[in-house]
């Protein structure tokens, strides 16, 4: 029992530095990620050690990268079969005709996880790069995040014939008011890309 509570501890900790990096924009140094995760400086080096062993993270100097291996794994995760091959050229359609950053969000666990964007500022890139983790107040952006970034999202469902929701397609803009505009050309590309996932099936 002591054993398998161990392989979870080291494995959680792998996870933990391989989330601080993402949250560091893809590199950081051994300090800064030991600060980030709350862990012991020489825990945090020797983790990372093994991770550099099976290119799950790259070292070069005194810093430390996402690894191609961990590129490769997450490249095949997929949120529902063929939504993210279809929502790229829906985004950037949705971003041209809104200047608004689009973003295709899906849930994940307590926050919204970002799986695809189109972004129109460089304001944007850190908030709703893909990959990136937003608050969620009732299955929706956070309204005290929207606030804080100085931001206004709007957002509809993809859903499938079931009724059942596989993600949101939102815009975000940083002057209000929200055009009415913005929000029907979100509500079309929802529409757009459920129509989509029926009309062609994995």
């Amino acid at each position: 029992m002591r054993e398998k509570e161990r392989a979870r501890s080291v494995l959680a900790g792998a996870f933990t530095l391989l989330d601080a990096l993402v949250r560091h924009q893809g590199e950081a140094g051994l300090t800064q990620l030991a600060n980030s995760c709350s862990i012991p400086k020489s825990t945090a080096h020797r983790l990372l050690v093994q991770l550099t062993e099976l290119d799950v993270v790259q070292r070069n100097e005194n810093r430390y990268r996402v690894g191609t291996q961990a590129f490769r794994l997450g490249q095949s995760w997929r949120p529902y079969p063929r939504l993210l091959e279809l929502a790229g050229t829906q985004l950037r359609w949705l971003s041209k005709a809104t200047q608004a950053s689009s973003v295709l969000a899906v849930p994940c666990d307590d926050h919204i996880l970002i799986a695809a964007a189109s972004l129109t500022t460089m304001k944007h890139d850190t908030l709703l790069r893909p990959g990136a983790t937003v608050p969620q107040r009732a299955g929706h952006f956070s309204p005290t995040w929207q606030e804080k970034h100085g931001l206004i999202v709007t957002e509809a469902s993809i859903r499938l014939p079931t009724g059942a929701t596989v993600g949101k397609i939102a815009a975000a803009i940083t002057v209000p008011p929200l055009p009415r505009m913005v929000s029907d050309a979100v509500v079309r590309t929802a529409r757009v890309l459920s129509a989509a996932l029926v009309n062609n099936p994995s």
